[in-house]
Formats: structure tokens, C-alpha cells, sequence
């Protein structure tokens, strides 16, 4: 039940959005009749989920561009190895 009830609210709002997107009266018309036949797909629960031609954005997952672990890993241990402390630094300014 929830997700027949997900997929009308997704086809609502891409139909809201389609609708707003639309600038001549002919596509309004065919996203307005493609709303209303995946409406009533999705309202019968014995004919399944129907969602074939809605206007989501689909997102191509690719590899991540930022360092990896073992490269952070290594530099956090190169830091740890000369972090000196507030008052290290203090005291190294008063000897010179």
C-alpha cells in the first residue's frame, strides 16, 4: 500500500514538474494524458507498478575523485609524527 501510494506522489510532482516545463499547449496535453494512464495504473493494485515513461532524473554513480583512504591515512600519521604542541612552539620562541 505505501508504495503504491509513493508512486502516485512521484508521478504527481514529475507531473507538476513537466507541467510547469512545458511551453507548448501539445506537450501539456501529452504529459497531461500520460499522468492520467500512470495515475490509474498505479491506482490498481492487481495491475503492479506501471512507472515506464516518467520524467525522473536518473544519476550515474562514478568513481570518487577524492583521495582515498590509505593516502589520508598517511598523512594524518606523517602529521601526528611532527605535530608539536602550543607550548612546544611557545617555548622554542622564547629560547631564541
Amino acid at each position: 500500500m505505501n508504495a503504491i501510494k509513493f508512486i502516485t506522489a512521484a508521478a504527481a510532482f514529475a507531473v507538476a514538474g513537466s507541467v510547469f516545463a512545458a511551453d507548448a499547449p501539445a506537450a501539456n496535453a501529452a504529459v497531461t494524458a500520460a499522468a492520467a494512464s500512470t495515475a490509474a495504473a498505479a491506482a490498481n493494485a492487481n495491475n503492479g507498478i506501471a512507472a515506464k515513461n516518467l520524467n525522473v532524473p536518473s544519476i550515474v554513480i562514478g568513481q570518487p575523485t577524492a583521495a582515498d583512504r590509505a593516502a589520508v591515512r598517511t598523512e594524518a600519521v606523517e602529521f601526528v609524527k611532527n605535530h608539536k604542541t602550543a607550548l612546544a612552539v611557545q617555548l622554542e620562541q622564547y629560547k631564541n
